[in-house]
């Protein structure tokens, strides 16, 4: 795997996907990312197991496409240390060391092989996919998300319920003493509900208020 990347780019990236990364992990696997360099582009995967994220760069100059695991804290304590200019980031698939070179120099961090890292649930082939504004789904969290549990034997109160109707959105948050509802204009074709857990909802408060275009929910 050889690829130029932005250093500032990259770093944006690790610290975006990094979030989800806990620091107890079920598999030490998992106290990486996952890097798969496919078609002119740099996919990032971290996940714990429950959450999953994943986001994607343009790269240049790449000379060998593949796969590896780079240690999450050593990759986002290095590219910290850099100001904003070209990287190349070679790796060598024997020893899944990977080299990150600049014009000044090579810094070299121990990875490992990707194979291990686990994949990404597949849904159903009947799965629904509904399309949602940005401000609508931030909205939504931020006003019921204070309201939902902390209960180990309550998981269903720690989280967001969700309620899409074709007229409708409504949020609701509880944790048995208090209760937040919040219902959105927000109309859709499709009708479903699902409770999002409040790890994934926070995440999701940061990542999207750099988003302007409307997401899918599947």
């Amino acid at each position: 795997m050889k690829f130029s990347v932005s250093s500032s780019a990259l770093l944006s990236l690790l610290a975006t996907t990094g979030k989800v990364i806990s620091n107890k992990n079920q598999l030490p696997i998992l106290d990486y990312f996952l890097f798969e360099l496919r078609d002119g582009r740099l996919k990032v995967t971290a996940s714990d197991l429950e959450t999953t994220l994943i986001g994607s760069i343009e790269v240049d100059n790449i000379e060998q496409e593949g796969v590896i695991a780079a240690p999450a804290r050593l990759m986002l304590d290095s590219l910290k240390e850099f100001p904003e200019m070209p990287l190349t980031i070679e790796v060598n698939d024997s020893t899944w060391e990977i080299k990150i070179c600049w014009n000044s120099g090579v810094s070299s961090i121990p990875g490992v092989s990707g194979m291990s890292y686990p994949a990404l649930p597949a849904l159903a082939e009947d799965k629904k996919e509904i399309e949602f504004d940005v401000d609508t789904l931030v909205a939504g969290i931020n006003k019921t998300i204070f309201a939902t549990a902390d209960d180990e034997l309550r998981p269903v109160m720690n989280g967001v319920f969700i309620n899409i109707q074709p007229e409708a959105t409504t949020f609701v948050g509880t944790d048995a003493h208090k209760l937040v509802r919040y219902t959105a204009e927000a109309q859709s074709e499709v009708a479903a509900s699902f409770i999002l857990p409040k790890k994934p909802a926070n995440l999701l408060k940061s990542v999207l208020l750099k988003e302007d275009d409307a997401i899918k929910v599947s």
